[in-house]
């Protein structure tokens, strides 16, 4: 009989990649600032996922080019600006890369949409201090604000991308991870139950693990991926807990090495999360393997 690995363990490589669903809420909303910060939720979203895209880039990064390791889909979904029920949804990347649902990481770094200037700091190890650099950083999506908040679609949506890409040869791949990343209440019908349905995707090595990040507009407290529907303030809040995957051990485990206080049962969700949660929970969520192939 051949050997079982433990689930969420498998070997993520060029002949077993990862694959990595970015599924972002477009609304109106998302025009307001987060965390009780000048900065707009949309803005920081795109910041993040797009600094996300470049970092996995330089890791993927070998003698001969880059290690496609994993491949990565950027779903947006909104509705008309008038209309709630003309649902707006696909992929966010530009060009091309838009044409299929979702692109190695190769592509990805071939294609950007454009660069923009930034300034990064670095220590000067001869002055002794932290000094200002200009530097240009590649862009692939931009800003989206429009309509309503058809989440149920959009879930329903992502389903059948996964499962396209499980079945193109991908049974035994570490199991697909899908990121959510919201700031509303579903305008479509209660999304609990299309996210169950996700949930139940899996390849051999365990069940598809669906992520929830709710960002909130008030500098208010955080809940970083609690145990208990209990410690929720809202049916809303609580929608998105049921909604999320029970952290699997691996993950669960890393997660309180990086000092998180966590308890059994702790779902991969953050409730009105800020930029510094936004980021935590975004490198949580995708820091799967140390060992890249």
């Amino acid at each position: 009989m051949a050997h079982q690995i433990p689930p969420y363990t498998a070997e993520i490589s060029r002949a077993t990649p990862a694959f990595f669903v970015f599924l972002l809420d477009q609304s109106f909303s998302m025009d307001e600032p987060i965390g009780g910060s000048e900065t707009r939720k949309c803005d920081a979203l795109v910041d993040t996922i797009n600094g996300w895209i470049n970092n996995m880039i330089i890791r993927a990064a070998a003698q001969g080019g880059i290690r496609d390791w994993m491949d990565v889909a950027v779903i947006g979904y909104t509705s008309g600006a008038d209309d709630a029920n003309d649902v707006r949804l696909g992929s966010c990347l530009p060009g091309e890369l838009a044409n299929s649902a979702w692109q190695p990481i190769s592509a990805l770094q071939a294609q950007p949409l454009r660069l923009k200037d930034s300034i990064q700091k670095i220590f000067d190890a001869d002055a002794g201090e932290m000094i200002e650099m200009p530097v240009q950083v590649p862009v692939w999506i931009e800003p989206i604000i429009l309509g309503a908040t058809p989440m149920c679609t959009a879930l329903e949506y992502t389903k059948q991308i996964v499962e396209q890409w499980i079945n193109l040869d991908h049974q035994n791949c570490f199991p697909p991870i899908v990121i959510h990343i919201t700031d509303g209440e579903s305008s479509d019908g209660n999304p609990v139950e299309p996210a169950s349905a996700l949930k139940q995707l899996e390849t051999s090595n365990g069940n598809l693990l669906l992520l929830n990040c709710h960002l909130s507009m008030l500098a208010a407290d955080k809940i970083m991926f609690p145990h208990s529907i209990e410690v929720l303030p809202d049916p809303f809040a609580r929608d998105l807990f049921e909604m999320s995957s029970v952290l699997p051990e691996p993950m669960f485990q890393r997660a309180v090495a990086d000092g998180f206080p966590l308890q059994p049962g702790a779902r991969g969700f953050v409730f009105n999360a800020d930029m510094v949660s936004l980021l935590q929970f975004l490198d949580m969520g995708t820091r799967i393997s140390k060992q890249l192939r």
